[in-house]
């Protein structure tokens, strides 16, 4: 029986040097006290951020300890091999008692010893463990589904279930914190999409050390996301940095409060960003009601986090007809849609027109297409192509993104990792395996 305690959280994307400012600036002490853990640099050999260089690619490799050129998992929501040997899997194996909360394109392989089990709100693979924790669950799944459209009113019955699970499993006193902090930000500064991340975040994180103190897990796993949202697309807002720090403080106050239950503790970030200027991404504001506008005829649609996401078809046919058509789409003389088939009559989609800046859509044509960019595709050369031009922003609305992926990352630990300087992100999966299975 393993006595040994590891906790590892996949504080996804957060910028050390952004973390340090902030605690100096607004002395912010639980952020000051995180900060003084032991660091090591970490690096990813991907570069290519929309490629490879993305956390449903780089948290498959930190969970299995190959790199994606190995595990081929690139797009989120992708069907995960099932001889993927993850590092819960590998510990569940030996009798090490754990605990998965939230980590991103993973495959549950179910045993006595892997006590609970949260998938991503992305993942269609991957029920949930224990049951209760569907309560958990089905909001943010919803939200990921309709992202850019979600309705409160539909989703009514799952915002009760997730509010009585909250208070069941962490109290209202705790609850109250978390929501007190809420309520300050929003009547601060109105509705802001990454509210409702960070609140996301807090919970989960209350919840799931709530759960841990009724079982007796040996290696606790979360990831968490809020910090990477705010990056990616709020970073230049100054006047709104002051709430990242406050809420990043609040994260580092209830990791802080559990200190002292685990032999380890280890955050990394897989890789960070950097700061950017602005850009802006074209999404659909109801991502099915417009591939139908487009005539696509699909079975299923699963929407990703920015501009994209994964067509099921019926059969091949329909699935080359479809893929034929989205390449057939161009705005200005470059193509619409970049376009990927996936095993199991699937396709991966992506938009990828972005701009320079927030565009008036009564403006000309002409001012319209100076401030466009493209991804990946240079001009089309079809002997059809459906022209959509300016007709296209009709149902489209931009997001803002102020972040940039880079490959470079840390870990940071309570105990200090011993001959480690600057490793490999994948090596985060040999230092867990280490911990309990030394040889």
């Amino acid at each position: 029986m393993f006595k040994k305690k590891l906790l590892s959280i996949h504080l996804n994307e957060f910028n050390l040097s952004f973390l340090k400012y902030g605690a100096k600036k607004f002395n912010f002490h639980n952020i000051k006290k995180l900060i003084k853990f032991n660091i090591v640099k970490t690096y990813s050999i991907d570069k290519i951020q929309d490629k490879n260089l993305d956390p449903w690619v780089q948290t498959v490799t930190i969970n299995t300890g190959k790199s994606s050129n190995s595990h081929q998992v690139y797009k989120t929501g992708q069907t995960i091999p099932t001889n993927l040997i993850q590092i819960w899997d590998k510990l569940s194996q030996n009798k090490v008692y754990c605990a998965v909360w939230g980590s991103m394109n993973t495959h549950f392989k179910d045993n006595s010893y892997i006590k609970i089990f949260f998938p991503d709100p992305w993942n269609k693979q991957n029920d949930v463990k224990p049951k209760i924790l569907k309560n958990v669950f089905n909001l943010p799944r919803s939200y990921a589904k309709s992202y850019t459209d979600f309705n409160i009113y539909k989703n009514f019955k799952y915002i009760i279930q997730f509010l009585l699970i909250s208070v069941y499993s962490i109290g209202f006193s705790k609850l109250f914190f978390i929501f007190k902090l809420f309520l300050e930000t929003f009547l601060l500064r109105g509705f802001k999409n990454y509210n409702l991340f960070f609140l996301f975040d807090l919970i989960s994180l209350s919840i799931f050390f709530s759960i841990l103190k009724k079982n007796k897990e040996n290696y606790s796993h979360i990831f968490l996301n809020s910090l990477a949202h705010f990056q990616h697309n709020n970073w230049n807002e100054k006047n709104n940095h002051r709430i990242y720090f406050k809420y990043a403080d609040a994260i580092c106050k209830i990791i802080l409060e559990n200190f002292d239950k685990y032999d380890q503790i280890l955050i990394y970030n897989g890789f960070t960003q950097k700061k950017i200027k602005p850009e802006f991404l074209l999404r659909p504001k109801n991502p099915k009601k417009f591939l139908k506008t487009l005539k696509i005829n699909f079975k299923k649609l699963s929407t990703n986090m920015t501009n994209g996401g994964i067509l099921e078809f019926y059969n091949q046919n329909d699935l080359r007809l479809n893929e034929k058509k989205l390449k057939e789409f161009e705005v200005f003389g470059y193509n619409l849609f970049e376009v990927k088939t996936l095993p199991k009559n699937k396709l991966f989609f992506r938009i990828q027109v972005k701009s320079s800046n927030k565009i008036n859509t009564d403006s000309s044509i002409s001012s319209i297409k100076k401030y466009l960019s493209y991804d990946t595709c240079s001009k089309i050369n079809l002997a059809k192509k459906i022209t959509l031009n300016k007709n296209i922003f009709d149902s489209m609305k931009f997001i803002k993104t102020t972040g940039k992926h880079h490959f470079e990352g840390n870990i940071l630990s309570k105990k200090k990792l011993s001959n480690y300087k600057r490793i490999e992100n994948k090596k985060i999966f040999s230092i867990v395996e280490r911990f309990f299975l030394k040889r």
